[in-house]
């Protein structure tokens, strides 16, 4: 039996994908939607006994690792265009929050690093196994780990 409980979170953020053929190659921003789904045996004493992961900490590690992180930032690529670099320089220049990609900022991508980075971060046998990510209310990407 595997055992799941999911958290939902929002944040707002801008981004730009350098080199696409369509609207998105603009800054333009998000609230992006977070779904969370973490699976583990049950806790089997204290405080949290019967519970996979007591949602007040799951959203603790998100909010901390993650949203924090992203909210209200200017998200860049940082192999993108030199217009996407330029505006990173200038927005980080006026004391305004950044956060750099490796790849670039597509939903896809941001959906892997979330679930990769929460990963890295978690204890207790805790394992993250489903990242959705709304970048509007009708579209999303999402990543699975099998346990």
């Amino acid at each position: 039996m595997k055992l799941t409980v999911t958290k939902e979170f929002t944040f707002d953020c801008a981004h730009m994908l350098s080199n696409h053929d369509g609207l998105c190659s603009n800054l333009h921003g998000h609230t992006y939607k977070l779904e969370v789904t973490a699976s583990a045996q049950l806790i089997k004493e204290g405080s949290s006994k019967g519970m996979v992961v007591d949602f007040g900490d799951l959203k603790s590690i998100v909010k901390e690792t993650i949203v924090d992180k992203f909210d209200h930032s200017f998200l860049f690529w940082e192999e993108g265009s030199e217009a996407e670099k330029e505006i990173a320089r200038v927005v980080e220049n006026f004391g305004m929050r950044i956060v750099k990609f490796k790849e670039r900022p597509t939903a896809e991508n941001m959906a892997i690093y979330i679930i990769n980075t929460l990963n890295e971060n978690l204890e207790n046998g805790i394992k993250i196994v489903r990242v959705r990510l709304y970048e509007t209310p009708t579209s999303y990407a999402e990543v699975e780990i099998d346990v």
